[in-house]
């Protein structure tokens, strides 16, 4: 019986229920309503869709390894394989074996379990790699992208460069793919899992270039598959020359609806993959590591996927948390900062380095999770020309950037810019902070300068009673008067007042001090050393 007429059957009858065994038995039930033929959509705006098939995702987020390798699924004896290395396909195991029978063949074979969360993850990051070919990237979930660049055919210099550079990038990555190119999404991925890589970029050409292409790159139900066997369907060609009533009797409406989507007749919006704000991404180690020095060229790999991250969103960071990750231990963490915002893989590997370099692990490292800070626009690079300007802008950024290695050797607190402070008592006139382009702006309100009266660079951290004789200081000797004095009084709000009559002083040796004499309190009339001149 032909497929037209197997559908079809007497008037007034359907083909009965699977369990009955008999896929062409009927049985009496109303004439069932007319079907839609398919819908004519309004012309939308052209689109060009590209689908990325990977072809290895369960293997690609395991250990890379040349002895023969396998991803597995399932549980107890039922497990099976979902992915192969080339030594284990060349040893004759395939996909959808067992593993029992996988080892008989094979005794020294190396299987892990199946990983869908790291795949998640490795498709989220490819998502995020793909943003930078098209605004609009959306992932087919478990084991694909769907990527419209019509509007970036321009820019990237035509279709076939395109594709070249998007293929060069996944090869680059060690990702198997299959592409597919048609003017509807669902079109491009059925043309990528078939592996029919030639582009079709017409309306006009989709049907025939689907038409030969097997029902299996539809992945629908096994059982809607066999149905189709059944009635000597193998081809998307053969089942859409089928009648849309019989389909309708026979199968899911999806089917219908998938169809639709496929040949142009049924919008097929697709949700968009959006970034999340902070770049995060974790590597897994192929053997676990016990030397800090021997994680920088995996560092290196996640310190690029940051920078194309920031790159593409022109963003930059001043803040990294590398996080080294063990076995049976809480993860080290490794902080970096910089005083300006970065988005070059560069500029944060000498910091790393300096850091990783002192660095003593507790464990062997498994893995690397990297985080960023929050994301701030780019800075643009200027210059000038020469004989033109100063260069201060160069200046200061090469100041901040010794501050930066400075603060990754001797770490985080060693080294703090300082801030005025508007209060009379020299101890309460100034402010530690983290050295940053904005500090003199830190505390509104703040004086920017330095009293007129003289001050000390080098401020005991607590003044010291210094000698006297005949109500005269001394230090090391008899101290001679310079300057002052110079009349504080303040802090009585806090319960700390400060009165005090401050004078520069010079020792017999010519050193110059800053000294001053409590005029009131229990340590009334007593001298102190509080600074030193340079």
């Amino acid at each position: 019986m032909a497929p037209r007429q197997a559908l079809r059957g007497r008037a007034g009858t359907r083909p009965a229920d699977d369990r009955t065994g008999d896929l062409f038995g009927v049985v009496p039930s109303p004439p069932p309503p007319p079907v839609a033929p398919p819908p004519r959509t309004a012309p939308a705006p052209r689109q060009l869709w590209l689908a990325v098939q990977l072809t290895a995702l369960p293997l690609v987020v395991v250990a890379a390894d040349t002895r023969p390798r396998v991803v597995v699924a399932g549980e107890g004896g039922v497990r099976t394989l979902v992915a192969c290395n080339a030594a284990a396909l060349r040893a004759g195991l395939a996909t959808g074996l067992a593993l029992n029978a996988a080892r008989v063949r094979v005794p020294d074979l190396q299987f892990h379990e199946r990983d869908p969360l790291l795949e998640q993850r490795q498709l989220a990051r490819l998502a995020r790699w793909a943003q930078g070919f098209t605004p609009l990237v959306s992932i087919e979930a478990p084991d694909a992208l769907l990527l419209e660049v019509q509007g970036s055919l321009r820019l990237m210099g035509g279709l076939d460069a395109l594709v070249q550079r998007a293929t060069t990038g996944l090869r680059a990555q060690a990702q198997p793919v299959l592409i597919g190119i048609a003017p509807t999404p669902r079109a491009a991925l059925w043309l990528a899992r078939a592996g029919e890589a030639r582009p079709v970029e017409s309306q006009a050409s989709l049907a025939g270039a689907l038409a030969p292409l097997p029902l299996t790159v539809t992945r629908w139900p096994a059982r809607t598959l066999q149905d189709c066997t059944r009635l000597g369907v193998a081809t998307l060609g053969e089942l859409r020359r089928l009648p849309r009533e019989g389909l309708a009797l026979r199968f899911s409406p999806a089917l219908l609806d998938e169809l639709d989507e496929a040949y142009g007749h049924r919008p097929a919006p697709r949700r968009r993959y959006v970034a999340p704000e902070r770049f995060e991404q974790r590597l897994e180690l192929p053997v676990e590591l016990g030397s800090a020095s021997a994680l920088l060229p995996y560092c290196a790999r996640l310190l690029a996927a940051l920078e194309q991250y920031l790159r593409d969103r022109d963003r930059a960071t001043a803040t990294l948390m590398l996080m080294l990750l063990h076995r049976d231990l809480r993860p080290t963490c490794v902080r970096l900062g910089r005083v300006l915002p970065t988005a070059t893989a560069v500029d944060w590997q000498g910091l790393l380095r300096e850091r990783l370099g002192r660095a003593v692990l507790a464990a062997p490292v498994r893995a690397l999770l990297l985080r960023s800070g929050p994301a701030v626009p780019a800075a643009g690079a200027s210059g000038t020309l020469d004989g033109c300007g100063s260069g201060a802008a160069l200046a200061e950024a090469e100041a901040f950037a010794l501050l930066d290695r400075l603060r990754a050797r001797l770490g985080e607190e060693a080294i703090s810019g300082v801030c005025l402070v508007p209060e009379h008592r020299p101890e309460a006139a100034f402010r530690r902070l983290r050295p940053t382009p904005q500090a003199s702006r830190a505390l509104p309100g703040a004086p920017t300068a330095l009293p007129a009266t003289p001050r000390p660079l080098w401020l005991l951290a607590l003044p010291e009673p210094l000698a006297e004789r005949d109500g005269r200081p001394r230090h090391a000797g008899e101290l001679q008067f310079e300057a002052g004095p110079e009349r504080i009084e303040s802090g009585w709000w806090e319960g700390d007042e400060a009165l005090r009559d401050y004078y520069v002083a010079r020792t017999l040796h010519g050193a110059r001090l800053w000294i001053f004499r409590v005029r009131a309190g229990a340590d009334a009339r007593r001298w102190f050393l509080h600074g030193v001149f340079g």
